[in-house]
Order: C-alpha cells, then sequence, then structure tokens
C-alpha cells in the first residue's frame, strides 16, 4: 500500500470518527428549550389568569421597569376567628389560563425558575398543579421557601424535591402520609398560583399582603435555569441579582450523565484512530 493511500484512509477515519463524535455529542447534550411564562406580555389579568379565589384582589402592573402579575389579599386570615383552626381565609389563588398548551412535560422539566417581590411576611410561595396522576389536591401543592419583605429576587428550585420537602401538609387529606408519590410527571394541563404563604389551612395570608411575580420558566437541568438571561416582551430587562439558592445546589443527575456520555464518546473516537493508524501501519510493513 502506498505512502499517499495509507496517509488518506487514517485521515478518512479520523474525519468518520470526530463526525461520529460530533453528531453523538450533540444529540447527547441537545437541551430543550425554557418554557417561559412571561407576564409582561399581557395588559389585562384575564388574559392570563382563571378561577381567580375572592380572597384577592390580581392585576397585570407596571412597577418600575417590570411588567408583572401582583396578588394583594384582601380577605385575610385573623387568628381571633378561627375558633375551630379550619379557617382558609386569607387563600388568594388563580389558575394560569391554557396551561397546558405550553407542552410542559414535568418528566423533562424538573426545573422552575422565577422572580418574585415579596412584600409580605410570608417565608413560602404555594403552588398547585394537575398532572396525569393526580388532579388539583393537597397532595400535589408545593411551598417553594421565598425571602420575606424582599425586592425583586430570582429563585430556582428542583419541583420534585420541593414536592416532597413539605409532604405532607394535611395528613388526613392525602392517599397515605407515610408513602410520598411524585406526581410531578407526565403533561401538567393546570398550574395554579396561590401567591403568599404562611402556614396551613389554606396559606394564612394577611389583608393587605403582596407579591409580585415577573415571570416563571421552567427548565431541563439546573445549568440551564442558571444559565438562562429573561428577556421581557415590554419593559427593560433589569440586571437580575444572582439566583437565591433554592434545593439542592449540585448539578442534576441528568446533567452529569450527559458529561460522561461525551467523554465515552471522545475516549471512544480517540481509541478507532489508534486502532486504525496501527493496522495500517501494520500493512505497510
Amino acid at each position: 500500500m502506498g505512502k499517499k493511500t495509507a496517509t488518506k484512509k487514517i485521515l478518512s477515519f479520523a474525519v468518520v470518527a470526530v463526525m461520529l463524535f460530533g453528531v453523538l455529542g450533540s444529540v447527547v447534550s441537545a437541551a430543550a428549550s425554557p418554557i417561559v411564562v412571561d407576564f409582561s406580555k399581557y395588559e389585562n389579568i384575564d388574559d392570563i389568569a382563571t378561577a381567580k379565589a375572592p380572597d384577592g384582589d390580581y392585576k397585570l402592573v407596571q412597577d418600575g421597569p417590570r411588567y408583572v402579575i401582583m396578588a394583594e389579599c384582601i380577605a385575610g386570615y385573623v387568628a381571633a376567628e378561627d375558633t375551630d383552626g379550619k379557617s382558609t381565609k386569607g387563600d388568594p389563588n388563580i389558575q394560569l389560563l391554557n396551561f397546558k398548551d405550553l407542552g410542559l412535560n414535568a418528566d423533562t422539566y424538573k426545573w422552575m425558575r422565577m422572580s418574585v417581590k415579596n412584600e409580605s411576611a410570608a417565608p413560602g410561595f404555594e403552588v398547585h398543579f394537575s398532572s396525569p396522576t393526580k388532579g388539583l389536591s393537597v397532595a400535589t401543592s408545593i411551598t417553594f421557601d421565598i425571602k420575606p419583605n424582599s425586592d425583586y429576587t430570582t429563585y430556582i428550585y428542583n419541583v420534585s424535591e420541593w414536592c416532597e420537602k413539605y409532604y405532607p401538609k394535611r395528613a388526613a387529606d392525602v392517599d397515605d402520609p407515610n408513602v410520598y408519590t411524585d406526581h410531578w410527571n407526565g403533561l401538567i394541563d393546570v398550574f395554579r398560583l396561590d401567591f403568599m404563604y404562611y402556614e396551613e389551612s389554606g396559606g394564612h395570608a394577611k389583608t393587605g399582603d403582596k407579591l409580585y411575580i415577573e415571570y416563571i420558566a421552567f427548565f431541563d437541568s439546573e445549568q440551564a435555569a442558571k444559565d438562562f438571561v429573561f428577556v421581557p416582551a415590554r419593559g427593560e430587562s433589569p440586571t437580575e441579582a444572582p439566583a437565591a439558592e433554592g434545593g439542592d445546589s449540585e448539578k442534576a443527575e441528568g446533567e452529569s450523565n450527559n458529561m460522561l456520555l461525551i467523554i465515552i464518546i471522545a475516549a471512544a473516537a480517540v481509541v478507532v484512530i489508534v486502532v486504525v493508524v496501527v493496522i495500517l501501519t501494520k500493512k505497510k510493513k
């Protein structure tokens, strides 16, 4: 075999190996596009929200450079009036309109990021969701820790982990208080914002409590959530502070697995090139 022919074959195999690495690497590391609920897109609350609870007043407002959704508790919880401990006053909530049209598959989108301003002493923000395995219920409610009396703060959460963190909120209202079942899976067709949350039953927000949300976004990895840059449809794009801690700070499992696969593919490509070079060198001799 001629020297030029051998060289060409080596180069051909090398090119094929590199192309294979590139294709497989891109498939492995391909990220799902974020799903973003940008409240600046809307001018009327009825365009984004439905099933609005009478405990609250809900508006789309301009707050400085931001266009946001604002919820104010107008029928708050009063401990002195709760003689039997079952009062559900102070539970302002809305459902996001046509949420299922966003195509949020919880099997892919495990991470949530949001920008929130909290004009209350509430230490929590509550949501409810409906998935193929469970409708709206205590079992599908989530409490996320937020900073009381705080300006706009960015939070990142692993939704599944936060579903479990406060389970069960009311033991009598879940299938089995001793066995946690993660219902954050499949297509999420209802997403309800319960805003300020202090405690059960019903959140116990106080009259005058306010909460503002700039956006809520969902991602397939923690890194994607961290790297996200929010660009609103209306208004300026304020510089966001680093995300407050929410959930684990470790890398998402899928992200770590992807990196391992990429390393394996790269090593395999190198091995292929070396083997081909050795074989062609022996044939030449």
